[in-house]
């Protein structure tokens, strides 16, 4: 397939966290295979150098939009904009650590915003979502190597707000045939 042909199937992508250490290495990959991407970032975890640096390495320009993924408006507004035909979503509260001294900051966050994300894009008509889940929703391993049969049980706050996401896309995947939802279970954040 010829570049023009790739094009021309290229898609318009929300990336909620794209300018978190994973999100923004998925921006160059998506620009570099002919993708429009819209980044949504409230730069919590984050700088608007990495957004600068994704521009750079991926020799293509990408839309920033600062805001917080609790705003069912505002990631609204970004989908509608962005004419979003798909989102990938990587915002949220990250420390296994802090999240067990902060657990109603991490599930209002994490949460709470892939509530406002989920409404928002049911809203917009926009029915592809990529999760960026953890492999901390298998708790303790209760053999190894781990596979996706492994029973899921999260054993912090952090993990414990990532599965009730997946939980939740699993019910809206099962109560609607348009969804089509993938779920990412990283190792590390290299993984």
């Amino acid at each position: 397939m010829s570049r023009d042909q790739w094009r021309e199937r290229a898609l318009n992508v929300l990336v909620t966290g794209g300018s978190g250490y994973i999100g923004s290495h998925t921006c160059v990959q998506l620009l570099q295979a002919g993708h429009n991407v819209t980044v949504f970032d409230n730069l919590c975890n984050s700088s608007p150098i990495a957004i600068a640096r994704v521009r750079e390495i991926a020799g293509r320009e990408l839309h920033f939009v600062q805001g917080d993924i609790r705003d069912t408006d505002a990631l609204r507004d970004a989908l509608r904009e962005a004419q979003a035909q798909a989102v990938i979503h990587f915002a949220g509260l990250k420390a296994v650590g802090e999240s067990s001294q902060r657990p109603v900051d991490y599930y209002d966050n994490n949460v709470g915003g892939t509530i406002s994300l989920l409404k928002a894009m049911q809203e917009q008509g926009v029915w592809r979502l990529v999760f960026s889940s953890s492999a901390t929703v298998y708790g303790e391993p209760q053999s190894l190597p781990l596979d996706e049969s492994h029973p899921l049980s999260a054993t912090n706050p952090y993990g414990r707000s990532k599965l009730m996401i997946e939980d939740m896309l699993r019910d809206v995947a099962g109560s609607d045939a348009q969804w089509r939802v993938a779920l990412l279970r990283y190792f590390n954040p290299v993984g």
